[in-house]
């Protein structure tokens, strides 16, 4: 049977319950840096944008003093003389967007890698994440355990959070992190679909078992990393190498942690993951924040304006919209919206 509301995903996207893999793997933050302060050659031969459907903004992030942006998809640059260069960001929802450009040029994310380090890119930050709807493992479980000493890790540390409901103390979701928000290699653990029912207010019973696994990899960990992928054409085995590497599940067994076996549930999980491709999810749609503060905030207020102009005969709504005028953001927006996909790649 299939869901109608709300979405599985954060990226507003249905999914019919019997078409879930139980694992996929995403891309989902990047940070990459050129020396080069050409603005114009990195967006046509490493992104393959056209800078026309992109908005120019003269502030930036990170010590940058510039961005050319389109929706998520952001391109800092620098003065002339500034070692940092230019530096190309996309989050969660950028990454989304940018497979749809990838998608139609029939490219995949491995031939955006190649593309960065041939015109000598560094990644400083490299985000993957997997999506895990046969759920191997309870978080909460892994919670437990490691409070139990019975998790072997590279790390020295984990953090967790979660919540409780006052009313009939039922959970709200578990949480856990490995290692520290500072080093080059840093693990989030959480069930998913807590935070989807809590992020629109539904049901939890509206949502499957979802759980979602981040790998936060920066600076050297992020580089090894995408030249790993390149070679083997497989983020998910990657992926795996990368958790098996820090963290490991065992059953307690005497004071002996050297001889303690690793916990089935943790070994099939590993094996599995495996045994999975890339997984894209392209997503079409940009600037949504914008129309959705438009249909939140002003469409009350504009049906009430046009319930006043029908009662009394009147054009007030009509009129304010055609004698509107739109600033140089709002048009860049409009071509955006208007353009075919093809029509900003280049």
């Amino acid at each position: 049977m299939t869901t109608e509301n709300p979405p599985h995903s954060n990226r507003g996207v249905v999914i019919k319950k019997e078409e879930i893999n139980p694992l996929l793997s995403m891309v989902d933050y990047i940070r990459v840096s050129f020396k080069s302060h050409d603005i114009d050659y990195v967006l046509e031969n490493v992104l393959h944008l056209k800078k026309e459907y992109m908005q120019e903004l003269q502030t930036g992030f990170y010590g940058y003093v510039g961005t050319y942006q389109l929706d998520n998809i952001k391109v800092f640059y620098s003065v002339e003389g500034d070692n940092r260069g230019i530096l190309i960001e996309m989050s969660g929802k950028g990454c989304r967007q940018f497979e749809s450009f990838l998608n139609w040029r029939k490219k995949t994310w491995f031939d955006f890698f190649n593309d960065c380090l041939e015109h000598k890119g560094t990644f400083t930050r490299f985000d993957l994440a997997i999506d895990d709807y046969k759920t191997y493992f309870k978080i909460p479980k892994l919670l437990e355990k490691v409070k139990n000493g019975e998790a072997i890790s590279k790390f020295r540390k984990s953090d967790y959070n979660g919540s409780y409901s006052i009313e009939d103390g039922s959970t709200g979701g578990t949480t856990i992190y490995f290692g520290s928000k500072k080093s080059e290699v840093y693990l989030c653990f959480y069930e998913k679909n807590y935070e989807q029912a809590e992020k629109y207010n539904k049901p939890l019973e509206d949502f499957p078992e979802w759980n979602r696994y981040e790998l936060r990899l920066k600076n050297d960990r992020a580089q090894v990393a995408i030249r790993e992928m390149i070679r083997t054409k497989d983020l998910l085995n990657v992926a795996k190498q990368i958790i098996n590497n820090y963290l490991r599940f065992v059953e307690k067994r005497d004071t002996n942690r050297n001889t303690w076996k690793t916990s089935e549930f943790w070994e099939r999980f590993i094996g599995d993951v495996g045994k999975l491709k890339l997984y894209m999810e392209p997503k079409r749609e940009f600037y949504e924040k914008s129309r959705n503060w438009l249909k939140n905030s002003c469409s009350p207020t504009m049906k009430m304006i046009l319930e006043a102009d029908e009662a009394l005969g009147n054009n007030d709504l009509s009129d304010m919209i055609m004698n509107a005028e739109l600033s140089d953001k709002q048009e860049k927006m409009l071509n955006v919206f208007l353009a075919e996909l093809g029509d900003m790649v280049c």
